[in-house]
C-alpha cells in the first residue's frame, strides 16, 4: 500500500473562481490520479488533512472525495480512508501530420462528443480573414468536448462558413466527425495549415476537461482547405497533454540553393 500523505502537496484553490471549492479539490486529485501521480492503491489525505491544508470545511473536503468515489476513481471505507482504485491502462492518443485527415476521422469514430454550444455568429476578424469571408458573413460556431471511455480529453471550437454549416444540424456533430460532414457537403479535404502552442486552462475549459484551473493544455489551431484551396474550417483545439500527443516525421531535403531545409511529412 502506497501512502500518499507523506508527500502531501498543496495546489492552490481560487476563492474568486465560480467553480465550487469542493470541485476544484476534486479536479486537482482527479488530475493526479489520471496522470499517474497517484497510482492505484495510493492513500489520499484524510478529510481533516484536506480541510486544514486547503482552509475549507470538513463538509467541503468530504464532498470532494465523494465526487472522486462517484466517478470510480477511489474507494472509501471506514478505517482505511480514501484509496485510489483507478488503474491507468489506456495510452494517450496520437496524431501524425502525414495523415491528419485519416487520423482525425479515426479519432472521431473511436471517441464520443458532447456539443456544448451551437450557433451562427459573425466571427472575430482574424478568423474571418483566415476563412476568406466577406465582411459581415456568418459562420457556424460550435463548441464541443471529446471523450474517450467517458474521460474528456479535448475542447474544440470550430468555425465553418455558413453555407457549409447549414448542410447539417447540431445533432450531427455528436454522430459524425466534423471533417466527414464537411466532405459530405461536397468539399473534399486536401490540406491544412496548423500552429501548436500551449495555453492555461481557464475556468470553463478546466471544468469541461476536468482538470485544475490553470493547467497547461496543448493548443492546436488549424485552418482546413478543400481541393480548390478554399478554406472550409477554422478550429481551435485544447488538449489534455496526459491523454494526447502529436507526432511529426521530419526529413532533410536539399533546397534549390544547395542548402538544407526541414519539412514535416
Amino acid at each position: 500500500m502506497v501512502d500518499s500523505r507523506a508527500e502531501f502537496q498543496i495546489d492552490a484553490l481560487d476563492a474568486d473562481n465560480p467553480t465550487p471549492l469542493y470541485y476544484q479539490i476534486y479536479l486537482i486529485y482527479r488530475q493526479k490520479i489520471l496522470t499517474g501521480a497517484l497510482e492505484n492503491g495510493a492513500r489520499l489525505p484524510s478529510e481533516e488533512e484536506l480541510s486544514e491544508a486547503y482552509g475549507v470545511s470538513r463538509i467541503t473536503a468530504k464532498r470532494s472525495m465523494n465526487e472522486l468515489a462517484t466517478r470510480g476513481l477511489v474507494s472509501r471505507t471506514r478505517g482505511r480512508g480514501t484509496i485510489v482504485s483507478h488503474v491507468n491502462t489506456a495510452p494517450s492518443l496520437a496524431s501524425d501530420f502525414s495523415g491528419f485527415v485519416e487520423d482525425l476521422i479515426a479519432i472521431g469514430t473511436t471517441t464520443t462528443v458532447d456539443v456544448l454550444s451551437f450557433d451562427y455568429v459573425q466571427p472575430p476578424d482574424q478568423i474571418a480573414q483566415q476563412l476568406n469571408l466577406a465582411p459581415g458573413a456568418l459562420t457556424q460556431r460550435a463548441e464541443r468536448r471529446r471523450l474517450r471511455e467517458g474521460v474528456p480529453f479535448s475542447h474544440m471550437t470550430t468555425h465553418l462558413p455558413e453555407g457549409i454549416g447549414r448542410t447539417f444540424e447540431r445533432s450531427d456533430l455528436s454522430a459524425k466527425p466534423i471533417l466527414r460532414l464537411i466532405e459530405e457537403a461536397g468539399h473534399s479535404i486536401a490540406e491544412a495549415t496548423q500552429s501548436i502552442s500551449a495555453e492555461p486552462a481557464h475556468p470553463i475549459v478546466a471544468q469541461a476537461l476536468e482538470v485544475p484551473i490553470g493547467s497547461a493544455l496543448l493548443k492546436v489551431t488549424r485552418v482546413v482547405l478543400n481541393q480548390e484551396a478554399v478554406p472550409v474550417q477554422h478550429i481551435e483545439v485544447l488538449y489534455r497533454p496526459d491523454m494526447y500527443h502529436l507526432e511529426m516525421h521530419l526529413r532533410r531535403s536539399p533546397s534549390e540553393q544547395g542548402h538544407m531545409k526541414w519539412f514535416s511529412l
